[in-house]
C-alpha cells in the first residue's frame, strides 16, 4: 500500500543506503556546484544509491526520478541533510504526487533553511570562534588551528542528527520551531558581534610613532589616542573597512589599500 503522507508509516530504507546518502552528500556538496544548477549535481549524486532501491526494475520512473532531483538546488550544505532526509521520506512511499511534491518541498525549504543554517552554522560560530583561532594563531599557540578544526569538524556533524530529524520528523520542524530559532539567531548574533568588537584592540594593532613637541615637553601620539579611548584607530579602521564594504567595495580593493596604507605611513615614520 503506498501512501503520500510523512506521518505515515515509512517502507524503511535501508541503513546503509541511508548513511550513503548522507555521506555522498558529505563529500561533494561544494565540489560540484554550478552557476546553473548550484549543488542540483551533488544533490542528484546523493540520493542516487536510494534512488536505484526505490525504483529497482522500473528504469522509466528512475530516469524521471533522476531528473526531477537535478532541478536547481542551493542551500546552507551543512543544514541541506535536513531537506534530503524529507525527500527520502516521502519518496519511499511515492505515489503519482511524489514528484511535484518532492520538488515541492526542495524549494519551499532551501531558503529559510539556508538563511538558518548560514546564521547558526557558519556565520556566527565561524566569527566567533575563527576570531578566537586567528587571536591564538597571532600569539603563537597551536592551540588555535586545533580550535578551528575541532570547530569546523563538530558543526559538520550537525548534518547527522539533522538528517534523521528530517528523515522521521518531516516538514513539522521548520514551522513549530521558526520563532524559537529566530530568537536564537538574534541572540546569537549580538553575542558574535560583542565578541568580534572586543578582540577588535588585540587583533588589530596600530602604534604611532610620531612625537608632539610643546617646548620641554613632549608626547607621543600613541598616548595621546590611549587618553582619548584605548584602541581608538583600530576601531576607526575597523569601521571604515565596514562601511566600505557596504558601500559594495571589494574586498581585495581594501586588503590592498590598509596595506599600501601601512607601508606609506610606516615609511613615513608614523606608525610602527
Amino acid at each position: 500500500m503506498r501512501m503520500n503522507s510523512l506521518e505515515t508509516t515509512k517502507l524503511g530504507v535501508n541503513s546503509k543506503i541511508k548513511k550513503s546518502v548522507l555521506w555522498r552528500w558529505f563529500f561533494t556538496s561544494s565540489v560540484s556546484s554550478n552557476y546553473e544548477k548550484m549543488q542540483a549535481l551533488a544533490y542528484c549524486y546523493a540520493v542516487l544509491p536510494f534512488l536505484k532501491v526505490t525504483y529497482k526494475n522500473k528504469p522509466e520512473a528512475l530516469q524521471k526520478a533522476v531528473l526531477n532531483h537535478l532541478q536547481f538546488f542551493n542551500t546552507n550544505p551543512w543544514v541541506a541533510p535536513y531537506i534530503l532526509g524529507i525527500n527520502i521520506a516521502m519518496e519511499e512511499n511515492s505515489d503519482e504526487n511524489t514528484e511535484e511534491a518532492v520538488t515541492s518541498i526542495k524549494t519551499g525549504l532551501m531558503g529559510p533553511v539556508a538563511g538558518l543554517g548560514d546564521s547558526l552554522f557558519v556565520v556566527i560560530p565561524w566569527t566567533i570562534f575563527g576570531a578566537i583561532a586567528a587571536n591564538m594563531a597571532i600569539d603563537g599557540s597551536p592551540v588555535g588551528i586545533i580550535l578551528w578544526i575541532a570547530v569546523s569538524v563538530a558543526l559538520k556533524m550537525i548534518s547527522i542528527p539533522l538528517f534523521r530529524i528530517g528523515y522521521t520528523s518531516g516538514t513539522k520542524l521548520i514551522t513549530t520551531i521558526e520563532k524559537s530559532l529566530k530568537l536564537l539567531t538574534e541572540s546569537t548574533s549580538i553575542l558574535g558581534l560583542m565578541v568580534v568588537g572586543a578582540l577588535i584592540p588585540s587583533v588589530v594593532k596600530t602604534n604611532v610613532v610620531l612625537d608632539f613637541k610643546q617646548g620641554d615637553f613632549s608626547m607621543r601620539g600613541q598616548e595621546i589616542l590611549d587618553q582619548i579611548m584605548p584602541g581608538l584607530l583600530p576601531a576607526l579602521l575597523v569601521g571604515l573597512v565596514y562601511w566600505s564594504l557596504k558601500k559594495n567595495v571589494k574586498p581585495i580593493y581594501l586588503i590592498l589599500g590598509v596595506m599600501v596604507l601601512s607601508i606609506v605611513l610606516a615609511t613615513l615614520g608614523i606608525l610602527k
